[in-house]
């Protein structure tokens, strides 16, 4: 009895040790990542692929490493494939590959998380897919987003807290929402104190969100969705704040090989500052919009997003401010446009 009440006594210490002070986690998220480009653009000088063989894997994310070396979790929307063929590819005005080798730019850049549940990565059909997932496996890179055989999730474990990632594309939604919803208990039963819903969806180069976006959100929200990030029209988008929740209706492209010339010259970064308490709870959330430009040009795309500052910088944060539900806090010179602590639903002493 006695050597059964030490271990009992041995694994509660080792239980509260886990938990022993409080612990953050930054997430990073970007817009649109199109790290290839089309068949018949390829062998072109200003083509994606060409710029990567000219300048290397780190090229593309080199300007922003002061943010992404520095978080704990970076995650893409991987808007095309990795795949060596051009076969397979399916009749659409729009088809993105990279080379395998291209997975390269992820580890390079580091960036350790990406969203495949969007419009692109079917652009080759099944065999693109599923080139794609097993190239970023074997480069030790996780993945989520893709719905078949069932909506895949991934969760992220810090000091024995866990965070749930979900999402799909919103014509997946529409057509199977149950799926989407039996995505959160999975996350839920794992014991994920946190869950990140991911949307890709809405009217590309719209100015605002649409119903459509709106509705999405709210249903994310109802499955226990603690953040919602968004993408797919290509421009940034507003921020809303429902309940103790933060959605960004949509972040812009990033580094997007798909355009030669800029159809978009303003993105931003969020970065999201989670807090949990010494038992693992969660207390809360910190949102920071950093602006950006997708290409150190604007008179041509460069495939390489710059921080920006100034002038340009309170542009952009004004533009989102217009889309969004409650008043956001300026641009602050070398941080971003830090918003207010947002507590969880309820609070908890820590």
């Amino acid at each position: 009895m006695r050597r059964c009440f030490c271990l009992v006594f041995a694994l509660l210490l080792l239980s509260m040790s886990s938990f022993a002070e409080n612990t953050e986690i930054l997430l990073t998220f970007t817009g649109d990542c199109t790290l290839g480009s089309e068949e018949r653009l390829r062998a072109k000088s200003f083509s994606f692929d060409s710029y990567i063989t000219q300048h290397g894997y780190a090229y593309p994310f080199e300007k922003v490493q002061s943010l992404l070396a520095h978080d704990d979790v970076t995650v893409i929307n991987l808007e095309s494939v990795l795949y060596a063929y051009e076969r397979n590819r399916l009749p659409k005005t729009y088809n993105f590959r990279g080379p395998l080798d291209f997975v390269n730019i992820l580890g390079a850049g580091s960036v350790e998380l990406a969203y495949l549940g969007n419009n692109h990565t079917g652009d080759y059909g099944w065999q693109g897919l599923a080139s794609t997932i097993r190239t970023l496996e074997e480069a030790g890179l996780a993945w989520f987003g893709v719905p078949y055989p069932k909506l895949s999730t991934w969760t992220y474990e810090k000091n024995s807290v866990k965070v749930g990632f979900t999402g799909c594309y919103i014509g997946q939604w529409g057509r199977d929402p149950q799926r989407l919803r039996d995505t959160f208990e999975e996350l839920k039963q794992q014991g994920c104190a946190f869950i990140v819903a991911v949307m890709h969806g809405g009217t590309e180069y719209a100015l605002r969100q649409d119903g459509n976006q709106e509705r999405f959100a709210r249903f994310l929200v109802d499955q226990g969705a603690d953040l919602v990030v968004g993408h797919h029209p290509h421009v940034v988008q507003g921020v809303e704040r429902l309940g103790s929740v933060n959605i960004l209706y949509s972040l812009g492209n990033f580094s997007f090989g798909g355009n030669a010339e800029l159809r978009a010259t303003q993105t931003m970064l969020a970065q999201v500052r989670l807090s949990f308490n010494g038992q693992g709870q969660y207390l809360g959330q910190q949102l920071n919009l950093i602006p950006a430009h997708p290409s150190g040009t604007l008179e041509y795309n460069n495939y390489q997003p710059v921080l920006v500052g100034g002038e340009a910088a309170q542009a952009i944060i004004d533009l989102v401010g217009t889309q969004s539900n409650y008043p956001l806090n300026p641009y602050q010179e070398g941080i971003g446009a830090m918003q207010d602590f947002l507590p969880a639903a309820q609070t908890i002493d820590p």
